[in-house]
């Protein structure tokens, strides 16, 4: 991918040890990249290409692994990792699918970079032939957010604050849920369940990426990569970022105050009132939503150093739309009551129709706003 890639010869190794006999297993490999991020710690990513592998083993030759500070995977479970040994060596052990990139975090003793690096092609395998590799540049920094809009649905922002580097391509590697479609454009997702996007990060660009997800339990983080002539990285946990927050306030409101308009115009007909209690208890869960979003909102923080002037002006977009559906949803909710009552009611057939003809005009504004959104979205991956 974009990594120091030694699959070939890690495959090729593994038919010499492993002979005939395991040449079913010698279709995996894995690219590997070792990166120095701050005194006495180093950064690991390991990518599993093909077959499944079952581990991997890490030992620095002029370096000392002293301690993991965190193990994270993309694309699948966390393996199971140790120090072994003395020298201490990096130990991995657990079933890594295709796609998988782990992310590993490690203490150092020692200013060099030169190690090892082992696959394991079958559970508990002992025969490894080790890889001479160095580590790379270290990165540099990104910023960004992430940020779920719904239990399906997020936005991550990566934010390129380098003066003077760009980058061809961003990705992002989930932790804790898997992508299941990409919204914005230029954008596709891996075999492990993430997203790589190309167009250039120029210095000081933003870029916004919206996206479709699986429901998973747990907490949610991603791993934020860019690409170019060197490597920029940002680790963001899931949170609740302004302009998604006061986008589904807007959206909430906009559909409690056309349902309560017009239960208000509903209630001045006597026979219609037995009728509203399902719009009655829209409303009340509305009101629940309301409340709950209230706390988040009032916690968050606006106007952030990473957040560029033209993602602004997306965010604003962004409410727009959620106004526009807000507005259609509560419109599509009142519209089937409204129609029965009429069928009843000769005083409601106008209070219908008239109904039916702004639900018409809600939708168009929605689909208007949502082009505008992707047209913005779009400009920003120009950048």
């Amino acid at each position: 991918m974009r990594f120091a890639a030694c699959t070939l010869l890690a495959v090729l190794c593994a038919v010499v040890l492993g002979g005939s006999a395991d040449s079913a297993r010698t279709q995996g490999g894995a690219a590997w990249s070792l990166k120095p991020v701050a005194d006495g710690q180093k950064w690991l990513r390991v990518e599993v290409e093909g077959e499944p592998l079952y581990g991997f083993q890490v030992r620095g030759t002029n370096f000392a692994v002293t301690n993991i500070k965190s193990v994270r995977a993309s694309g699948g479970p966390d393996p199971q990792c140790s120090l072994i040994g003395t020298p201490p060596t990096l130990a991995c052990d657990g079933e890594l699918p295709a796609g998988i990139s782990v992310f590993i975090q490690l203490g150092v003793s020692g200013a060099g970079g030169s190690y090892d690096f082992a696959l394991l092609f079958q559970p508990g395998d002992t025969n490894l032939f080790y890889v001479p590799s160095n580590q790379t540049a270290a990165p540099v920094p990104l910023g960004g957010s992430l940020g779920m809009t719904s239990a399906t649905a997020g936005r991550v922002t990566i934010h390129n604050p380098n003066e003077t580097q760009s980058f061809q391509q961003v990705e992002v590697a989930p932790v804790g849920f898997r992508v299941t479609n990409v919204l914005s454009p230029n954008c596709g997702i891996t075999e492990g369940g993430g997203i790589v996007c190309q167009n250039t990060l120029a210095p000081g660009g933003a870029r916004i990426i919206r996206f479709a997800t699986d429901s998973l339990p747990g907490l949610r983080s991603a791993v934020l990569l860019a690409h170019g002539s060197e490597t920029g990285l940002a680790y963001v946990q899931a949170g609740d970022p302004c302009p998604d927050l006061q986008a589904n306030l807007a959206r909430v409101q906009a559909e409690a105050g056309v349902l309560k308009s017009h239960i208000a115009t509903l209630s001045r007909v006597r026979q219609a009132r037995p009728s509203l209690g399902p719009l009655r208890a829209r409303v009340a869960a509305v009101k629940k939503e309301l409340a709950a979003q209230q706390p988040q909102l009032k916690g968050c923080r606006a106007g952030r150093a990473e957040k560029a002037a033209r993602e602004a002006a997306c965010d604003l977009l962004g409410r727009t739309l959620a106004r526009a559906e807000g507005r259609t949803a509560g419109l599509s909710a009142v519209l089937p009551v409204e129609r029965r009552l009429a069928a009843k009611l000769k005083a409601l057939k106008r209070v219908a129709a008239a109904t039916g003809k702004a639900l018409t005009e809600a939708k168009a504004a929605s689909a208007r706003a949502a082009a505008a959104l992707r047209a913005c979205d779009a400009s920003l991956s120009q950048d």
